[in-house]
C-alpha cells in the first residue's frame, strides 16, 4: 500500500479514462493525454492535465480539455485525500477530494473505480 511518502515527485500523465453509467469506457483526453501531477514532500499537490496538442486536435481543444487543481494530500489506507485549494473545475474548489491509489513500481493510478482513472509513470 503507497505512502504519502512513495508519491514525493513529478508524474506524467499516460492515460485517463471515464465509464459510462452503462460501463463502457471512453477516453475524452484520446489516446495520450498530456500533463503531470507533482506531490511535494512538504504534502502540497498540483495537477494539471489535458488533450494532447497537434495530431488534428486543435489549440481550442486542447485548452478546452484542460483540467488542473492544487491543494494538499494525505494518503490513508490506499486512498489519496486532497483537500483542494482552487482548480478549473469549480464542484470541486474547497473539497475533499478522495481517490483510490495504486503503485506497481513506477507506475500510479488515481481514481473512482467505475467513473474515471488516470495512470501516470514516475518522472525522471
Amino acid at each position: 500500500m503507497p505512502t504519502a511518502h512513495d508519491l514525493v515527485g513529478t508524474w506524467r500523465v499516460t492515460g485517463f479514462s471515464e465509464w459510462s453509467r452503462d460501463g463502457r469506457e471512453h477516453r475524452p483526453l484520446g489516446d495520450n493525454p498530456v500533463g503531470y501531477a507533482i506531490f511535494d514532500a512538504a504534502g502540497r499537490i498540483f495537477i494539471q492535465l489535458s488533450k494532447s496538442p497537434g495530431r488534428g486536435v486543435s489549440p481550442r481543444e486542447v485548452a478546452d480539455s484542460f483540467m488542473a487543481y492544487f491543494g494538499t494530500f494525505k494518503v490513508d489506507g490506499g486512498m489519496l485525500i486532497v483537500a483542494v485549494e482552487s482548480g478549473n473545475g469549480a464542484h470541486d474548489v474547497a473539497t475533499a477530494q478522495t481517490r483510490t491509489i495504486s503503485l506497481d513500481g513506477d507506475t500510479l493510478s488515481i481514481g473512482m473505480p467505475g467513473i474515471f482513472m488516470a495512470t501516470l509513470q514516475r518522472a525522471r
